[in-house]
């Protein structure tokens, strides 16, 4: 049924640094919004058009009709068989452990996105407003984004809300924008006081014009590091459509202890972020999915409106904005799997007999997420094969290194279409690169609703797992492009193994609703191949005593080595020895007296491709 593309992994092919606008600012002071407040009615008000929707001209909407053209030829003259990788189908399948409608989204598109603490507190978003669930599924809160907007002034409209839990704080975030033109872009930015989301939060009001020129800014994306909050945002020309009219993509880097705190934001905002000279297009951060949080933070772009294109650009801003040292580096690697401009998904008929297509935007990078030296993301792209839409997934190993590889999948078949993918981190150690996808699906002999896919640690993926199917086609508008929704999510449970939760979508009665679940992977391995040659790894003493620790591992062959010491969130404390290792037992040791006490891990990479690791507790 599923068609799966696979591929081996590429290394990098640039290593370059590219110069970029680096302005630093402050907010005025907060704003206090009790999310409980019921002072005000909540008459949650919406103005959805329903008249024909403006089909972009140019780069998109001239892509996109050729695009569908091309296969519909195609579908009428041929019948591509089915094929899959020896490697589908191998992980353990995720299960639903429970799930429920979510937020009604009165307006299109829903833009699902979802919060989770360790407490059991859920918070979740749609385009028009905002709830607030047990994890136990209780419904405890329903706001909508007018009414919670309107304590801090007069706003034209408020869109694309996003929401994230930060478990080294124990506090969310909700992050929105107001306003389609220069003049009245605002962002709205606010920090929780406790971990109640129902609860008070510090609000405040950043400029969405802050280069005083005919921009506004449009679709943000968060995440936070150790010290920071990120967002980043495409500005777009006003008057124009979002498609046509891009300036370019920035990203502001906030103080976030100063938002949890009431006081007034310090910021850096990052412009003018090129390559060969082009502005990078949809900028998307990394979350760091572990509860161990670094001061630096990785982001990811692609050539988002090319046909076609082997691209990624990885950046990376090294440093905290309160050490007033950070710098922002951009490399370029190539992916062995091309990506591309996809076409519009197709979900069937309405009663008048048209063809109704779900809109797939291009192919930006949608979600990421770094843990333990590995990023890995997704992105809607093209499946060639079938010229339909798909869902790209990717993975960057050793991301710090000087040599970062990228390996990638699609997904799509004849006759299932996938689009808008988000990941979190399932893993529990290091060594453990676990992830679970989520993502739209669109079935031509069906409806379309929220699947989800696990990849394990050894690199192998599950089935597609259906976790809401839908009722009925998306019909919001009078013309045949429906929107499908810019984004869905996914948050592991953190102080909860092999737990999560996610946000996505279905059609039910001719509209897009939310569909939320709880989701259990229960898969106790790590790495088949790691966990064979960790075997003949030995570590002594552990803890380490006398300022010294030695390991001993056995190599089944000549090969060159580098030795290095990771601390627990997996990030790199030194390159201790890069050497040649021989055939048998290896003994290495080294002096721990310059260490602070703590857990680190050490690594034996391999050039044929030995990697060990032993925990290392350092008293």
């Amino acid at each position: 049924m599923k068609k799966y593309v696979f591929s081996i992994p590429m290394v990098m092919i640039a290593c370059v640094g590219f110069a970029q606008t680096k302005t630093q600012g402050s907010s005025a002071p907060p704003q206090v919004v009790n999310f409980s407040d019921t002072s005000k009615k909540d008459f949650d008000p919406a103005l959805l058009p329903i008249d024909k929707q403006v089909i972009p001209s140019s780069e998109y909407g001239d892509k996109k009709e050729m695009l569908h053209r091309q296969r519909m030829e195609q579908r009428n003259a041929t019948s591509n068989p089915q094929k899959k990788s020896a490697r589908a189908n191998v992980a353990v399948n995720p299960q639903v452990v429970f799930s429920f409608e979510g937020n009604v989204a009165n307006g299109a598109p829903s833009d699902n996105d979802i919060a989770v603490s360790d407490s059991g507190k859920i918070l979740s978003a749609v385009n028009t407003n905002v709830r607030v669930y047990s994890d136990s599924g209780l419904l405890l809160l329903t706001r909508s984004l007018t009414q919670l907007t309107s304590q801090l002034g007069s706003f034209t409209k408020t869109s694309d809300p996003r929401v994230l839990y930060d478990p080294a704080k124990d506090r969310f975030v909700f992050v929105c924008f107001s306003g389609s033109l220069s003049t009245e872009s605002t962002i709205l930015v606010g920090f929780s006081q406790t971990n109640d989301p129902a609860g008070a939060w510090n609000f405040y009001k950043l400029n969405g014009n802050s280069f005083k020129d005919s921009t506004w800014s449009d679709y943000p994306i968060i995440a936070v590091s150790g010290s920071d909050l990120f967002i980043t945002f495409n500005q777009v020309r006003d008057n124009v459509s979002w498609t046509v009219g891009f300036k370019q993509s920035v990203i502001w880097q906030i103080d976030k202890q100063r938002g949890y705190d009431g006081d007034t934001l310090q910021y850096t905002l990052w412009s003018d972020i090129k390559t060969d000279g082009r502005n990078l297009r949809n900028i998307c951060p990394a979350k760091q999915h572990t509860i161990t949080q670094t001061d630096n933070m990785y982001f990811l772009s692609v050539r988002n409106v090319d046909a076609s294109n082997d691209s990624i650009f990885l950046l990376e801003i090294n440093n905290s904005h309160a050490s007033g040292a950070a710098q922002l580096i951009t490399r370029v690697l190539k992916s062995p799997t091309p990506y591309g401009f996809p076409p519009n998904a197709l979900q069937g008929k309405n009663a008048g007999g048209i063809t109704q297509q779900l809109m797939t935007n291009d192919a930006r990078v949608l979600a990421a997420i770094y843990e333990n030296d590995y990023i890995h993301f997704g992105s809607n792209t093209i499946n060639p094969s079938y010229i339909n839409a798909a869902v790209f997934l990717g993975t960057i190993k050793n991301v710090s290194s000087a040599t970062p590889t990228v390996s990638a999948a699609l997904f799509s078949s004849a006759t299932t279409e996938y689009g808008y993918p988000s990941v979190t981190y399932m893993g529990n150690v290091p060594t453990d690169h676990k992830v679970l996808y989520t993502f739209s699906h669109c079935i031509t002999d069906s409806f379309p609703g929220t699947s989800m896919l696990y990849k394990d640690a050894n690199g192998d993926f599950s089935d597609i797992v259906e976790v809401k199917s839908g009722l009925s086609i998306i019909d919001n508008f009078t013309d045949s492009i429906e929107r499908w929704g810019d984004y869905t999510n996914i948050q592991r449970v953190y102080n909860t193994q092999h737990q999560a939760f996610l946000a996505g979508s279905f059609g039910q009665t001719r509209k897009m609703k939310t569909w939320v679940a709880k989701i259990d992977v229960n898969d106790p391995t790590t790495s088949i191949r790691e966990f064979a040659k960790q075997n003949k790894m030995e570590l002594y003493p552990n803890p380490v005593q006398q300022k010294r620790f030695v390991t001993t591992f056995t190599l089944e062959e000549n090969e060159n080595l580098s030795l290095s010491l990771l601390d627990q969130s997996g990030r790199l404390v030194s390159m201790l020895l890069e050497t040649k290792g021989y055939k048998g037992v290896n003994e290495f040791s080294i002096s721990t007296s310059d260490l602070p006490q703590g857990n680190y891990w050490l690594k034996v990479k391999g050039e044929n491709g030995t990697n060990l690791s032993r925990q290392v507790a350092v008293e």
